[in-house]
């Protein structure tokens, strides 16, 4: 058992903070019995949760104190940290990024004390070079490249199945029946569309861009025979790229979030020697998030260029885009709230603005009861008032089983329930501190009044996450 609990306070618990802000607030020691503290640590950072294996990382540390305490102590330290330029924090269907103030007390021969405080950052700038996607400009020549990676795949190939004919004939056979084909498929695949199309030549001219900015590149081919094409497009994907565990059980799950087709040219005839020439000009919009690359944990912008052609294999190519904010664009430096509207009409404060505390609970439930059909929509509203303090009317559904571990808006010894809104009866997740155990079952099945900040959104449950504050 623990010989002293620590507590978290931040001094501006709402506020959205950018890369390179500093944190302030009070850590609290109660002991319970005579400690000897090896070290009082606490320290700036932020961390992945989901489905992907956990990805971290540590902005500052800064030891508070090393020394004794005695039982029924109190104590305030009085902390200042870095909060990290990278990572944004994200919630995302399978991906979650979190920023976190986390305190730890080191005692000999015992559990060591532990305290958490989660808040909110947006970044200024985009990552670090060497956290930074690979995101370069693609330019010159796909095809002669490509001819020789295929005839060297093939060269390996055959190579193998003469070692295994001289070994074992009879495996050599079935590996014959296996690699050829195989290699036969691999070669029609990336060698038959430069029979038609020839060298293509593609160029990404904005390799990193900005939300709200334009995404521009180059492709061009001049064919080397006539044939015809259903269409030539330019898809602009947003998707969520996860791993979950190692080895035989390494899973990779992934969630498209964001599509968007340009066609370049419909169903045509190209003729031999016809030069054809594309610029590819079309917006992204100003709400998407941005790309990251955090171990097993990505979320990746890619452009794919496809030439349609019937009954032949399509000529395809994928060039990776950085999206990441330009240190430029004022809108994205201060609260979500500021540039993600409610609706054209109904646009939500920044929550520390005097205008927030206008707001209620129950026309913030409203709106997003009305979108509960339009993810996008909703998850633009879910982060919009992500940070703000409502008084909340709910009715109780039930208490959950799982743990703190599990869902890391949890209290310690606190409990997580499924509650509902009374009108509209919007879905939610309840974060109650042990402190408010009687007062909430009291309740029962009745109406319970609370006063709580929004947290975030549990997708597999599709309900709005609450963290329940002591008054």
């Amino acid at each position: 058992m623990a010989k002293c609990d620590l507590s978290i306070e931040l001094d501006h618990p709402d506020r959205v903070y950018v890369g390179g802000d500093k944190i302030t607030g009070t850590l609290h020691v109660l002991a319970d019995a005579d400690v000897n503290c090896k070290g009082l640590e606490i320290s700036s950072g932020w961390r992945t949760h989901g489905r992907g294996n956990v990805a971290r990382g540590t902005t500052e540390t800064v030891t508070l104190f090393v020394g004794q305490w005695s039982a029924g102590q109190r104590e305030s330290y009085r902390f200042e940290l870095e909060v990290a330029a990278w990572p944004p924090s994200y919630h995302g269907k399978y991906i979650n990024v979190d920023h976190y103030i986390d305190a730890r007390a080191k005692i000999p021969w015992a559990f060591d004390p532990k305290a958490t405080a989660e808040f909110v950052m947006r970044p200024t700038s985009g990552p670090d070079h060497s956290d930074s996607p690979t995101a370069t400009a693609v330019g010159g020549c796909i095809g002669y490249g490509l001819v020789i990676l295929v005839l060297g795949m093939m060269a390996v190939g055959l190579g193998f199945l003469v070692v295994a004919f001289v070994v074992n004939p009879f495996a050599g056979l079935i590996a014959a029946g296996i690699i050829m084909p195989l290699m036969g498929l691999i070669a029609a695949k990336k060698l038959l569309p430069k029979w038609l199309l020839g060298n293509v030549h593609v160029d990404l001219i904005t390799p990193q861009v900005a939300p709200g900015g334009r995404v521009r590149a180059q492709l061009a081919f001049q064919p080397k025979r006539r044939f015809t094409i259903n269409s030539i497009s330019a898809e602009l994907t947003g998707m969520e790229v996860c791993v979950s565990g190692s080895g035989s059980n390494r899973t990779t799950h992934r969630n498209t979030f964001f599509t968007d087709r340009h066609e370049l040219e419909g169903a045509a005839t190209l003729h031999a020697g016809d030069r054809k020439e594309f610029n590819l000009d079309f917006p992204i919009p100003d709400d998407v998030p941005y790309s990251f690359d955090l171990s097993d944990n990505d979320l990746v912008w890619t452009i794919e260029l496809r030439v349609d052609i019937p009954r032949w294999p399509d000529w395809t190519h994928s060039l990776k885009l950085l999206v990441a904010p330009d240190g430029r664009s004022g809108e994205r430096l201060e609260p979500a709230e500021k540039h993600l509207a409610l609706d054209a009409a109904d646009a939500v404060p920044p929550a520390d603005s005097p205008a927030a505390d206008e707001i209620t609970f129950a026309e913030t439930a409203t709106h997003l009861w009305n979108s509960r059909n339009e993810d996008d929509q909703l998850y633009r509203l879910v982060e919009a008032v992500t940070g703000m303090t409502f008084e909340i009317d709910t009715l109780i559904e039930r208490r959950l089983l799982y743990s703190g571990e599990e869902d890391p808006h949890v209290y310690k010894d606190g409990y997580a329930v499924w509650a509902r809104h009374t009108d509209p009866p919007l879905p939610l997740v309840l974060y109650i501190p042990h402190e408010l155990a009687d007062e909430f079952e009291q309740a029962g099945h009745d109406q319970w009044r609370c006063r709580g900040t929004i947290v975030g959104w549990d997708h597999p449950h599709r309900r709005l996450q609450i963290k329940v504050l002591v008054r």
